[in-house]
Order: structure tokens, then C-alpha cells, then sequence
């Protein structure tokens, strides 16, 4: 496996309702060659977000993006999420990237 350089994965964790606007938003950044999206449950001990169903169910449906990009262009793709939301309800982290290749 070739070593990457500079590259880093950024994964965010958008709320159901934010999922298309987050993926027109990325779809139009040239500086991204693509991304990845999975639907998950997000289980969390604070339920005051949650709505009657979610806490019956113990979970909170969400969409995590991975989003594989050059180290300089973090500040820019943070701000770029951001911009999708008002509220500041996308949570994110961002991940080494040590190898990168097509089996």
C-alpha cells in the first residue's frame, strides 16, 4: 500500500434533516474527488434532543459522511459544513490517513 501524503479523513456525523443539503454542498466543492455516506443510529445518555419516538427507541438516526481530503483544505471544508447549518448541530472529526489504494 503506497503511504498517502497530506491526506486526512474528516468524518461528520449530520443530523436526517441536513443529509441533502450536506450532500449538494460537497457534491459542488471541486477540491473533493467523491465521499462516503451510511446511515447509523447515534445512542447518546442525553435525551433532551431527542423526540418521543427516539427516546422509546434509545437512538437518534443520523447520516456519517467520510470525507477523504488533502490536510490543506481542512479549514476550508469545515467552514464549508458549517455553512450548512445555523445551529451547529454537525460533530466531526478528523482521522490520519496512513495508506490509501484500490485492492
Amino acid at each position: 500500500m503506497p503511504p498517502t501524503q497530506n491526506k486526512l479523513m474528516l468524518v461528520a456525523i449530520v443530523p436526517e434533516d441536513l443529509k441533502d443539503k450536506v450532500v449538494d454542498v460537497l457534491m459542488t466543492e471541486t477540491s473533493l474527488s467523491g465521499f462516503s455516506l451510511a446511515k447509523i443510529q447515534g445512542f447518546s445518555k442525553a435525551h433532551s434532543h431527542y423526540n418521543v419516538t427516539e427516546q422509546v427507541e434509545g437512538y437518534r438516526n443520523f447520516y456519517r459522511f467520510e470525507i477523504l481530503h488533502l490536510a490543506d483544505n481542512t479549514e476550508q471544508l469545515c467552514q464549508l459544513l458549517s455553512k450548512t447549518n445555523s445551529d451547529k448541530r454537525i460533530r466531526y472529526w478528523i482521522l490520519p490517513l496512513i495508506a490509501a489504494g484500490v485492492l
